[in-house]
């Protein structure tokens, strides 16, 4: 693999320019108190690093610390995994996990790059990485969330694919399902792809195994669940504690929108956020899937699509559109679409992304739900 490229750097360094530029506006917004479940065997913890850490990131340092239950099975073991191996260095788990994920932040960049100049000219990588670097919910990427980790490891297993490097591939797709569930569905990418090049492999030469290493990574989540809980899919049936139920999506839309109406300080900022970022991601990948002046291979909108329409169809009561916004981050055929647009639409969505990404880093900052 290439070393990574001024763009990579450049797009990475504006990235965490804007993160730090919120941690100051944050400062004179404000705040509210601390909210969800607390780790509080975190404490005493450095103030600077801890505003990082909100919501999701104090489930994963807990059951790094404490094992998982019924309850935090939903949370799938990579990022828990690579925490605690550093834990074994003496770090404390807080600043190992902030650790992790801004190293794969920074992975995630090189990985898109990489990926994307198979066939994108230099300059059309480079709006799709500053989409990315200025997407208003890509703030995750620095706190303790599964998106770094699962952004870069999906990318490695697309790119190693696209250039046949099939057991590479495979071992990504296999960490990706262990990093979120919606990675048993690169199984499909690696599948398309395989049937694309068969007829232009030697039969001996043709990857079977690799491809169903996705498979295999759930298969050993299924069984620690039955090791520990003595239920093989506890992590799909324990959604039902966190308010989930299975809706058609354009209920869950029309439900949102609603909801982002009603005064609610809590949650407002998250709602409206989830509402307009899934209509973005609904146009941009209508657009790409639907108009040919958009060039993106069928294999993209394949995972772009399910990444989409799979968690928008999981709603709650509460939060119709629970956490879309963040879901949306790791579908990154949409950085291709913004990359693609005509360019002063293109330099209007950079600007109105930098103000959104500056807003809700500084209120996640401050504990309002963002996603």
């Amino acid at each position: 693999m290439k070393l990574p490229t001024k763009t990579v750097w450049i797009c990475f360094f504006i990235h965490t320019l804007l993160i730090i530029a919120a941690y100051f506006i944050a400062n004179i917004l404000p705040s509210r108190e601390p909210a969800g479940f607390i780790d509080q065997s975190l404490y005493p913890f450095s103030p600077y690093l801890e505003r990082f850490i909100r919501w999701d990131a104090h489930w994963y340092t807990y059951i790094a610390s404490h094992g998982y239950t019924l309850h935090s099975i939903v949370f799938f073991p990579a990022i828990i995994l690579l925490i605690k191996m550093l834990t074994f260095f003496g770090l404390h788990f807080a600043f190992a996990g902030l650790l992790i994920c801004n190293f794969f932040a920074f992975l995630s960049f090189w990985m898109m790059y990489l990926t994307f100049r198979l066939d994108f000219s230099e300059r059309e990588v480079r709006y799709a990485l500053f989409s990315y670097a200025v997407m208003p919910t890509s703030f995750f990427l620095n706190s303790i969330y599964t998106e770094p980790i699962f952004i870069a490891i999906s990318l490695a297993c697309i790119y190693f694919a696209r250039i046949d490097k099939w057991w590479y591939a495979g071992i990504a797709g296999a960490l990706a399902t262990l990093t979120r569930n919606l990675g048993i569905f690169l199984f499909i990418f690696l599948l398309y792809e395989a049937l694309k090049k068969f007829p232009h492999r030697k039969k001996r030469d043709y990857p079977i195994f690799p491809l169903f290493f996705p498979f295999i990574a759930l298969f050993l989540f299924m069984a620690y669940n039955f090791y520990l809980l003595g239920n093989p899919i506890a992590f799909a049936t324990s959604q039902h504690e966190w308010g989930r139920h299975l809706d058609f999506p354009w209920f869950n839309i029309w439900n949102n929108f609603t909801l982002a109406f009603v005064p609610n300080p809590v949650n407002q900022p998250g709602v409206t956020l989830d509402s307009f970022l899934v209509i973005i991601c609904t146009i941009g990948l209508s657009c790409i899937t639907l108009l040919p002046k958009f060039k993106v291979h069928n294999s993209y909108l394949i995972i772009g699509w399910l990444w989409f329409l799979i968690p928008l169809m999981f709603a709650s009561t509460e939060l119709p559109l629970y956490s879309m916004s963040r879901f949306i981050l790791p579908i990154f055929p949409l950085y291709l679409f913004f990359a693609q647009l005509p360019k002063y639409i293109f330099y209007c969505n950079i600007v109105l992304s930098t103000l959104l990404l500056l807003l809700c880093t500084s209120l996640f900052l401050n504990w309002y739900w963002i996603g």
